[in-house]
């Protein structure tokens, strides 16, 4: 197994300076900076459509920054770009393997991409051992378990002894099983065989589960970054988000002990845009939610017992850091995205 954490003494897998990519009149991605680790899991964590594939494209040599400058495993991605894509791995969303071949089969035309030599087959088959693969199975790669057939991307990605592993959405559309095989997959390798990985996903939890460090994008900036626990830091309490039936004065409620803040929503407005007797929705940061909601639903039960159409509850966790930072759940902002991108696609 290869450690190359830090190989050349230096510490960081990937920086990125003022990183842009511009499609047309798009800003995909907006000037991140980012400074990773060698050795670390970092995750880029953000809904569909917040430009996460678009740096991962970016820094594997697939597209040309518009402006700024990426360094990955020391080397820069734009003048040196093949030196970069002989330290990388990459497993994307989409499948890579040709289900008519055996998994040996599979392997010999990676090896053939990177011109690993004769001793790919060696190389090959101890992998397959760490990961439990027969490498004398003659079975077609089509008859795989989705498991094996994660394992043997995996196997791919890792035949080259890369520096640095990119993950692009990699468990989009798996069972709750085999993302779990996979999340245990990822923390393995990178532990074992020193690599540093790039993850991108919109998983809350799984960014939560496997990161070291993480940054969320939004809008193609990166809006916050850090460790998992200073993230939620950036709550500070609990959410509790409540919605009515209709609108009310709700400034009874911001003298109770324990609420720290209060914003509103409104779910419908009136045409000339003045406070429409509709639907409201309050997000109700509370230092501890068990203690202030009886004390809340008492009060709100005072003005009218029927009012509350729904509550809920949000502890600190990346959501809810999405939340307090753009006044959005992660779906909200991708079905918004998914309108407008209709909208755009009409209009050609």
């Amino acid at each position: 197994m290869n450690n190359v954490c830090n190989i050349n003494g230096h510490q960081h897998a990937i920086i990125c300076n003022k990183l842009t990519k511009v499609y047309g009149s798009q800003i995909a991605v907006d000037h991140i900076d980012l400074k990773i680790r060698y050795g670390s899991i970092f995750g880029l964590l953000g809904p569909n459509g917040a430009g996460k594939t678009s740096v991962i494209k970016m820094l594997t040599g697939l597209s040309s920054p518009t402006k700024g400058e990426a360094i990955v495993a020391d080397y820069n991605v734009v003048k040196e770009t093949l030196k970069v894509k002989e330290n990388i791995g990459w497993i994307s969303s989409e499948v890579i393997l040709d289900d008519s071949l055996t998994s040996m089969e599979n392997i010999w035309i990676q090896s053939k991409l990177h011109s690993l030599g004769k001793n790919w087959k060696q190389k090959a088959q101890i992998l397959m051992k760490y990961f439990e693969l027969d490498e004398r199975d003659d079975k077609k790669v089509g008859q795989f378990s989705t498991g094996m057939r994660k394992k043997l991307e995996i196997t791919m990605a890792l035949l080259h002894e890369p520096k640095i592993l990119f993950m692009d959405e990699p468990t989009i559309g798996l069972d709750a099983n085999t993302r779990r095989l996979l999340w245990n997959l990822i923390k393995k390798i990178n532990k074992e065989y020193g690599v540093t990985i790039l993850l991108t996903t919109h998983y809350i939890e799984e960014a939560d589960v496997l990161c070291d460090s993480l940054a969320i994008i939004n809008h193609g900036k990166i809006i916050a970054r850090g460790s998992s626990q200073e993230l939620k830091s950036i709550v500070g309490g609990d959410i509790l988000e409540i919605e009515f039936f209709s609108d009310f004065d709700f400034s009874i409620l911001k003298n109770i002990d324990g609420i720290k803040t209060i914003r509103e929503e409104y779910l419908s407005y009136k045409d000339d845009g003045s406070r429409p007797e509709k639907p409201l929705k309050l997000f109700i940061k509370v230092k501890n939610a068990e203690t202030v909601l009886p004390v809340l639903i008492s009060e709100i039960n005072k003005f009218d017992p029927n009012i509350i159409k729904t509550i809920r509850i949000d502890k600190p966790n990346l959501e809810t850091i999405f939340l307090e930072l753009t006044g959005m759940h992660f779906k909200e902002v991708e079905d918004t995205s998914d309108k407008e991108f209709y909208t755009h696609k009409r209009s050609f």
